[in-house]
């Protein structure tokens, strides 16, 4: 296999490193990462800013420029002569799950490998204050062993590893996207020169816990797999008549 690993939070993150281990043993793994952290960027690609690449090391090239724009550069460019078979983006800093998904550059690059007709998964590791990446790329090695096994075509997944040992996992469940409510409020502040700016901010975001969702699944200790698709047709409406 030709695997293209990427990410939203930057060359440096520490999620790159154990994944990248796990992925050489699938075959050629190749990273396209941002230059810096580029998070909740979505699927945005620079059309108007000029992208400027440098190889860290070898198979190793960092890139000034958005999540998406890293896979798009990867499949166009000389990096890609020989085609990938799998984009993985990730290991993500914080859970995609519920509503997130459609801010996440995480997402974002995985759907853009997608889009390009290659087979894509986004993961995400579910808290910041002492992320299991190793174990977490571990249970990452199980996934793509089954999926191979199972010889599985055309897929857009989309996997939360709840932050536990692995030994603390009580199995994978296929979810659906859950929700959750977010805050309404701009935050005011001056800065030193009285010059007002602002922050989108105020409570803390509440997610909805449904049985089946994401966000139950991890809450459980179940690591989430969820099967997305790039059709946004609401076929109920189709109908409708305006």
């Amino acid at each position: 296999m030709k695997i293209l690993l990427t990410n939203d939070d930057g060359i440096e993150a520490k999620g790159l490193v154990d994944i990248y281990e796990v992925l050489c043993n699938f075959g050629e793994t190749i990273i396209v990462a941002p230059e810096y952290n580029q998070s909740t960027k979505s699927h945005s690609l620079s059309l108007n800013t000029p992208l400027r690449v440098r190889e860290t090391e070898k198979n190793k090239y960092a890139l000034l420029g958005l999540p998406a724009d890293c896979v798009n550069f990867a499949i166009n460019s000389k990096i890609g002569k020989k085609p990938f078979d799998l984009i993985v983006s990730g290991i993500n800093d914080g859970a995609n799950i519920g509503d997130d998904i459609n801010y996440s550059g995480t997402v974002g690059a995985a759907r853009e490998g997608f889009l390009h007709g290659i087979n894509a998964i986004a993961i995400s590791i579910a808290n910041k204050k002492d992320p299991k990446y190793k174990d977490c790329s571990t249970a990452l090695r199980g996934i793509l062993e089954r999926i191979i096994s199972i010889k599985l075509k055309s897929f857009l997944l989309n996997i939360n590893y709840p932050n536990v040992v692995l030994d603390q996992i009580k199995g994978i469940k296929m979810t659906k996207q859950g929700s959750r409510a977010y805050g309404q409020t701009i935050i005011p502040k001056k800065d030193p020169r009285g010059n007002e700016y602002f922050w989108i901010g105020g409570n803390d975001l509440a997610y909805k816990s449904k049985v089946g969702t994401d966000i139950h699944a991890i809450r459980n200790n179940y690591i989430s797999v969820t099967p997305l698709i790039t059709d946004y047709t609401d076929t109920k409406r189709l109908k409708l008549k305006l």
